[in-house]
């Protein structure tokens, strides 16, 4: 059950999310504000209990964007789907994440004393600075509709495909680079009592084999996994906006409107 005391996030509760939020509220580096009210993210949406739904019909959702592969997606199937909101498959494809629960296990228990799980965590942040030009060119095209908002865009745990995502959209706008780490780094908190239980799990599936330690890097997220892929980023591209342009092959037009649509 989550309840949320971030100081941009309305006091929503949710029996079945874990990591709901609002990532608007920010002021912008030109004196602007993104808007509140408009930009969610989460985690999956499986669990939601009746109470939740109505909670998301308040809410007055009209686009969900679920990042998640098909894999997961039928694993866990979204209980939005159906209920008058739009939901847009913008998968984000890494091999990590087409593991069914049992190949999981079988792996970690072949590998898992071998397996690095920080550079794990790094490899598929890298990947997806690469890797997301699909993703990103059709969700700023879906940005750049009015109609589109209020949007949630999630993934499994709401932490690193939508962390990465979030803080693109969250640069792009002009919110300071520290408020943004700041946004991506609260998954911790809201996160922290599943991914406990999470670990507990991994663990007892490992036979032991693998240490507590050496698993939390896959079950939080750190400064480091977002700084790294945003530095890979700015290698490549003056900005942000250069980046969504240039190779994620936005354009200019997109992305005016949402900067319309999304600041006040």
């Amino acid at each position: 059950m989550q309840k949320n005391n971030h100081e941009h996030t309305a006091a929503l509760y949710f029996d079945g999310l874990t990591n709901f939020r609002d990532f608007g509220g920010y002021a912008t580096t030109d004196g602007k504000r993104v808007r509140k009210g408009i930009l969610f993210r989460s985690d999956e949406l499986s669990k939601l209990s009746r109470a939740d739904m109505a909670r998301m019909n308040q809410i007055g959702l009209k686009l969900i964007c679920d990042l998640r592969t098909e894999t997961e997606q039928k694993s866990n199937k979204s209980r939005m789907l159906n209920q008058g909101v739009e939901v847009k498959n913008l998968a984000m494809q890494d091999k990590s994440q087409e593991f069914t629960r049992l190949e999981f296990i079988r792996y970690l228990i072949r590998h898992g004393k071998d397996i690095d799980f920080e550079q794990t965590m790094k490899d598929m942040y890298d990947h997806m600075g690469t890797g997301s030009k699909s993703t990103l060119q059709k969700l700023f095209t879906l940005l750049s509709e009015k109609e589109k908002f209020p949007v949630l865009i999630h993934c499994t745990g709401g932490k690193d495909r939508t962390g990465f995502i979030v803080a693109i959209i969250q640069l792009f706008l002009g919110i300071p680079y520290e408020s943004v780490l700041e946004d991506y780094l609260h998954s911790n908190i809201c996160i922290g009592p599943r991914m406990k239980k999470a670990e507990k799990m991994i663990r007892l599936m490992s036979f032991y084999r693998v240490p507590a330690e050496r698993i939390r890097p896959m079950l939080e997220v750190k400064r480091d996994y977002l700084e790294d892929v945003l530095q890979g980023i700015m290698s490549r591209h003056v900005n942000i906006e250069g980046y969504l342009k240039n190779e994620c092959g936005v354009s200019q037009q997109h992305l005016e409107r949402f900067k319309e649509l999304a600041l006040e």
